[in-house]
């Protein structure tokens, strides 16, 4: 009975076991939805990678080409025809790079708007406004018929890939939810008038001047800027200038930059000429620059390409190499004009009518943006691009370039370069080059150099180009461009050494004005001083000339700082350490962070009481500024803000302290684990993907980098706000260095890797070879994939 009742009072069996069952399997169901996700977002990712094996027939292409690969991922391309290469390189490019090409050709053409919306007005007003992509249009027809025949077979190539990756896209086309439109001549054109605008002279100092003449006196002006002329008869307001500058977007920012030297057989161990050249170019993921080698009947090139364009920029063709730098030409003036009623405005022979036309902006996600633009016989009036006066009532700025004149054979130039045989087909070549103007290298393996300075240089009337001129009286108007044949230019020197690193081309007798506004020599002089200390030089020579992080500036500049009797004890170790440093700015030492820090503190202190706000449009510190400050010019240490008098020792002391605080609150305060590398990353960001949460992980690149704003290796950066962090963002992109004696030595690196696909092991393999300076293409060993491109129907 006892049983029987104990039988009868068992609970119920527990539910536990089945409740763990039941969430077992809805977590293994979820995880598996999650891993099925994973998997098609994982297989869509990949899918957009490039087929580089296999064959794929096309009815493009006439008579067949091959694209082998090596372990970089760098194409060569045998064809069977030029027309054959020019169309695979097109096909390569838009392969691994289409997403670069579709922004360069949106932002010249002023279209960023219609895939980005109201970000991108800013961008497509200034474009439209130029209308630069109108200019390429029209340039096209006045090509030679090799020249378009070149660009159409490239454009054909893009528009096959285009056509056979419809669902295969990079993911910046699915993020924005649009597809390509089919390539143009054009759009490979435009990319040039954008570098023309990168490399011109500094028009933004030109606002700076302008609006610094009306609060300064003309003396104080032109102890900042050297050949600032003291009657200056035009002025900007402060409010309008500033708004002039806003209105400019980064794709037409000036940052022009470069290295190039060339040294003669009798300096080398081969018995013939080599040749450097390292381009300096805001840094991106992926970086401008695509390394690529073409072989076909009369066409043979080996070097540096820019995705959208079907030339080499900087390469050999087994006959002769060359390279380039940007000669800072002032190719850009300001013209104020006088308004004459709404319609017109005051000419020399009396009231001129305006030349309008309409743009329409296509806006993502919003309405149409119309705009009118107003030419005056100087250019487009650039100040209709802001609601504020920028000259007097009744004024307006235009904006004259050389990059706007019509008919711009600069592809021409690039296509005929790349097929020149020797110094005559080269000056031939680089006599169609309008704008950018350039310094190119020469160097062929007959054993001959040579340089030549390119492009249009205008001759002014009157005046240097420094400030805005009066419109009205025609007093600084254009009035011809300097004969060819005048220009900078050397072959076969006697010293066997030619060196340029955008420093002064011209003798001081020059008769003709290039710009009144050189940089500084110090780079020039390093490499100078390098070639000198060895002969013979190496190819291995030559590319760790190209490496060096000693900045002259900073050798120069911290005697003048370090012979102080500092009062506190963290100042005077700071002091110790960069008076007792060799001026190398290595990433693994203190030494380059405090002197930057220093050097950043010091410009504000003694320049930012009297320039206000025109003080951040001034840019990166003017070395040359300070030295004739500090041993010169030494009124200027006084703050105008406080009442007793500061000394230039006062304000060296006083930015030091500052530093060495902000500096221990960002790093630490022990000033032995403090390294240039830490606060000094370059860093390659990538435009689209790099603001996407997770894959910008993936899309943006940064490492620690040597160098500084005057070094060979130049680490141009843009430092925070208090200093104490220095982002690299402008450097050289490219390094190549060129063996006449046997050109298959020739070695390249670029900055990031030959794919913009952020997964790709392409889209950074290269970036610590170049940190670190190693050329390290042509790689060894045989190619590792082959695709064929195979005519058919």
């Amino acid at each position: 009975m006892s049983n029987g009742n104990a039988a009868a009072e068992q609970p119920d069996p527990p539910l536990i076991g089945h409740e763990m069952g039941r969430a077992t399997k809805i977590i293994n169901t979820v995880l598996l939805i999650v891993l099925l996700t994973v998997s098609v977002a994982w297989v869509v990712l990949m899918s957009n990678l490039p087929r580089v094996d296999g064959t794929i027939v096309l009815s493009g292409i006439r008579q067949g080409a091959s694209i082998s690969r090596d372990s970089l991922g760098v194409p060569r391309i045998t064809a069977r025809s030029p027309t054959d290469a020019y169309f695979a390189l097109g096909w390569t490019h838009a392969q691994d790079r289409m997403w670069q090409m579709e922004l360069q050709r949106r932002a010249g053409a002023g279209r960023l708007a219609e895939i980005v919306g109201e970000p991108g007005l800013a961008n497509d007003r200034f474009m439209r406004t130029l209308g630069i992509y109108g200019l390429a249009e029209r340039a096209f027809p006045k090509l030679d018929e090799a020249s378009r025949s070149a660009l159409t077979a490239y454009a054909e190539g893009v528009n096959a890939w285009i056509a056979n990756n419809r669902y295969r896209l990079p993911l910046e086309y699915i993020a924005l939810g649009f597809r390509p439109e089919p390539w143009k001549a054009a759009d490979s054109m435009v990319w040039q008038k954008m570098m023309a605008l990168q490399l011109a002279g500094n028009w933004h100092d030109d606002v700076l001047r302008g609006q610094l003449g009306r609060s300064l006196d003309p003396k104080r002006v032109q102890e900042l800027f050297p050949g600032y002329p003291q009657d200056a008869p035009v002025t900007l307001s402060p409010d309008g200038g500033r708004a002039l500058l806003d209105a400019q977007p980064t794709a037409a920012s000036p940052m022009p930059a470069s290295n190039i030297w060339v040294v003669g057989g009798s300096r080398t161990d081969t018995g013939k000429p080599m040749l450097a050249n390292d381009p300096h170019l805001a840094l991106r993921a992926p970086v401008l620059w695509y390394l690529a080698e073409i072989e076909a009947p009369g066409l043979t090139l080996s070097g540096a390409t820019v995705p959208g364009v079907p030339f080499h920029i900087v390469a050999h063709n087994r006959r002769i190499a060359w390279g380039i730098t940007a000669t800072q030409a002032d190719t850009i003036d300001l013209f104020v004009e006088k308004l004459v009623g709404t319609d017109a405005y005051k000419a020399p022979g009396g009231a001129k009518p305006f030349l309008n036309r309409d743009e329409v902006i296509r806006v993502k996600d919003a309405a149409d943006v119309t705009m009118t633009v107003r030419e005056s016989r100087h250019g487009p009036i650039l100040s209709d691009l802001i609601a504020k006066d920028v000259a007097g009532p009744g004024e307006v700025v235009a904006f004259a370039s050389s990059l706007l004149t019509e008919g711009d054979l600069g592809m021409q130039a690039l296509h005929r370069l790349n097929l020149a045989a020797d110094w005559t087909g080269f000056v031939a070549a680089v006599k169609d080059l309008q704008a950018p103007v350039l310094n190119l290298g020469y160097a062929d393996s007959s054993g001959n150099i040579g340089f030549y300075t390119a492009g249009l240089v205008p001759i002014r009337k009157a005046g240097n180009g420094m400030t805005p001129a009066r419109g009205w009286t025609g007093e600084g108007d254009w009035t011809g461009w300097v004969p060819f044949a005048k220009m900078p230019q050397s072959y076969n020197p006697r010293s066997g050494v030619l060196v340029n690193a955008n420093n002064k081309v011209t003798p001081d007798k020059y008769p003709h004005l290039i710009t009144a506004t050189w940089s500084d020599g110090y780079r020039a002089q390093r490499i100078r001083d390098l070639l000198e200390a060895k002969k013979p030089l190496t190819l291995a020579d030559m590319s760790a000339i190209q490496g060096d992080a000693l900045s002259l500036q900073a050798v120069e500049l911290k005697d003048l700082l370090t012979g102080l009797d500092f009062k506190s004890k963290p100042s005077r170790d700071a002091a110790h350490l960069v008076a007792e440093w060799n001026g190398r700015a290595d990433h693994t030492r203190p030494e380059p962070l405090i002197f930057a820090a220093w050097f950043n503190r010091l410009n504000r202190v003694i320049l930012a009481d009297e320039l206000k706000e025109r003080f951040d449009s001034l840019g990166s510190p003017r070395a040359q500024t300070l030295v004739e400050i500090l041993t010169r010019r030494r009124h200027w240490c006084d703050d105008i803000s406080t009442p007793e008098p500061e000394s230039c020792e006062d304000q060296i002391e006083r930015s030091l302290d500052l530093a060495v605080k902000d500096l221990s609150e960002t790093w630490g305060p022990d000033m032995g684990k403090w390294t240039w590398g830490a606060a000094h990353q370059a860093g390659f960001d990538s435009a689209i993907l790099g603001k996407v949460p997770v894959l910008k992980h993936f899309a943006n690149l940064e490492i620690p980098s040597d160098g500084d704003e005057f070094t060979i290796a130049r680490g141009t950066y843009r430092p925070d706000a208090k200093a104490t962090s220095f982002t690299q963002t402008h450097g050289p992109g490219l390094r190549a260095v060129f063996d006449l004696g046997n050109l298959a030595n020739s070695r390249f690196v670029i900055a990031t890797g030959q794919s913009g696909h952020p997964l790709s092991r392409h889209y950074s393999d290269m970036i610590e070879a170049w940190r670190d300076n190693r050329l390290i293409w042509p790689t060894q060993g045989t190619a590792r994939t082959a695709l064929i491109l195979e005519h058919g129907r």
